[in-house]
C-alpha cells in the first residue's frame, strides 16, 4: 500500500507495540493482545529504523541480546556466527557499529531478529532509505531466508520489491484489506487495473 495505508500500524499491532481499535491480531493462532509473550515467542521483528549502541560491535550487540533473551553462552556464540553469515556481516563482526552504513545496520537488525531462530520474521519496509546497493543486499538476504524456509511478513510500498521477494501479498489502503493473493495473480490484477 501507499504511504499512510496502514502498513507500519499493522506491523506494530502484530508485534504488540500498539493496540488495535477493533478486530483481532493472531500469530500462529495465538492472540497478540491476550497472550503477547506466547504469540511473540517465536517471532523476530525489525520495525522502523534500527538503532544500535555505536560503540558496540555486532558480536557484542548479539551477545547482549542473547543474554536478555535467556540464551546459553554456547547458543549465543553459535547463533551469532550463523546469523552474521546469514546477513553477510562476518567480516565486520568486530567493527564498531558507529562506522556502519545504514544498509549494514539494517542487515545487523535482521540478524538480531534471527538470533533466537524465530518461526516468523516481520520486517517493516526493510529497504526504506537504503541506497541501491543496500537495497539489493537486503533483498538478497530476504530471498536467501525464504530458501531456508523462514516465514517472512514484510511491508513495502515498492511493487518491484514485492514481486522480487514475496510469494503472496496483501494490498491495504487506510487500514482496509483490498486484496490478498499470490504474486502472479496480483500482477495480472494490477495490469488490468492500469488498463
Amino acid at each position: 500500500g501507499p504511504n499512510g495505508a496502514g502498513k507500519t500500524t499493522t506491523i506494530k499491532i502484530l508485534t504488540n507495540l500498539i493496540n488495535a481499535t477493533s478486530g483481532r491480531a493472531l500469530l500462529n493462532e495465538v492472540n497478540v493482545v491476550s497472550d503477547p509473550k506466547m504469540a511473540l515467542a517465536h517471532v523476530g521483528a525489525v520495525v522502523e529504523t534500527p538503532e544500535f549502541y555505536p560503540f558496540l560491535t555486532p558480536v557484542e550487540t548479539l551477545s547482549y541480546l542473547g543474554r536478555i533473551r535467556g540464551m546459553s553462552p554456547q547458543d549465543i556464540s553459535s547463533r551469532t556466527n550463523e546469523v552474521l553469515q546469514q546477513v553477510k556481516m562476518e567480516q565486520w563482526r568486530s567493527t564498531r557499529i558507529g562506522k556502519f552504513s545504514k544498509g549494514m545496520k539494517q542487515r545487523l537488525a535482521i540478524g538480531q531478529a534471527l538470533l533466537h531462530e524465530p518461526d516468523i520474521l516481520i520486517l517493516d519496509e526493510p529497504t526504506s532509505g537504503l541506497d541501491p546497493r543496500g537495497m539489493v543486499e537486503v533483498r538478497g538476504i530476504i530471498n536467501d531466508l525464504k530458501k531456508e524456509h523462514y516465514t517472512i511478513f514484510m511491508s513495502s510500498h515498492l511493487l518491484g520489491e514485492v514481486e522480487e521477494t514475496c510469494d503472496k501479498a496483501a494490498l491495504i489502503d487506510h487500514g482496509k484489506l483490498l486484496v490478498y493473493d499470490d504474486i502472479d495473480s496480483l500482477g495480472k490484477l494490477t495490469k488490468v487495473m492500469k488498463l
